[in-house]
């Protein structure tokens, strides 16, 4: 027991170092809630082993060994060439910021983006990580879950989702099911308009999104023509992922 306390002391330390950016001894020490002593011996460990180090104001900060390791991972796990070739043509096509995000326990992770030429545009960084229920690209999801799977994300990183809200949320999702596609504009990045629609597997499962970032206050006014580029790509992303290029009925539906 001693040393899987040990372990998992060791990886809540270092993903803390990863999310955080350059932090002090007590920064970290609040973030993990271990003592300043207990703390240091860990980071010590991991920087003895190339993964953290210091900068010139002492605070800790993740090395770039785990920027490979990252990247290594990426590449032996996502079809990201598909995904690039794929954001490529929709960008192309409608000259605005395109993304993919992969799902994971109730998180969207922005692994590939595409920007258009043009000056004015939105910037999707790489690697974003942002719960499910706060994107378009997260309802895209959400809105083919199965009911259970949905509250199991509710329960994590929605809590205080009030009943009502849950009530709201949930016609919100059926109606993104029935649409194919999720859009709207949120709280997180004002004054940008999103559209996403849903990536799958060969199981029919959700695995991700395909979304697009427009620089306006509301729906631009080619929104239906976005909607109708997104969701070609969602599907022909699908197809190289091995799945069926028709997207399953969403169980929300059933």
């Amino acid at each position: 027991m001693a040393a899987d306390g040990a372990i998992n002391r060791t990886l809540r330390v270092l993903v803390a170092v990863c999310e955080g950016g350059p932090q002090t001894l007590s920064e970290l020490s609040a973030k993990t809630g271990l003592t300043p002593p207990t703390l240091l011996r860990t980071l010590r460990l991991i920087r003895d082993e190339g993964f953290v180090g210091q900068d010139r104001d002492r605070k800790w900060q993740a090395t770039m060994l785990i920027w490979r390791l990252g990247l290594m991972v990426n590449r032996s796990t996502t079809p990201t060439a598909a995904a690039d070739r794929t954001l490529a043509e929709l960008t192309g096509a409608i000259q605005e910021t395109s993304v993919y995000a992969v799902f994971e326990q109730g998180w969207l992770t922005y692994l590939c983006t595409a920007e258009p030429s043009k000056p004015v545009r939105t910037h999707i960084p790489i690697g974003g990580h942002y719960p499910a229920l706060d994107t378009v690209t997260g309802h895209a999801v959400l809105a083919w879950l199965r009911k259970p799977d949905v509250e199991a994300v509710l329960d994590q990183i929605g809590g205080q989702l009030q009943p009502r809200e849950r009530q709201a949320l949930y016609r919100k999702l059926t109606t993104v099911a029935k649409a194919g596609y999720a859009t709207g504009t949120g709280d997180r990045w004002p004054g940008i308009w999103g559209a996403a629609a849903p990536v799958f597997n060969q199981r029919g499962t959700p695995v991700g999104a395909i979304g697009v970032s427009v620089p306006s206050e509301e729906a631009p006014s080619n929104a239906a023509d976005i909607t109708r580029e997104i969701l070609a790509a969602a599907q022909r992303l699908t197809q190289l992922l091995g799945g069926d290029g028709r997207p399953p009925k969403s169980p929300l539906l059933r």
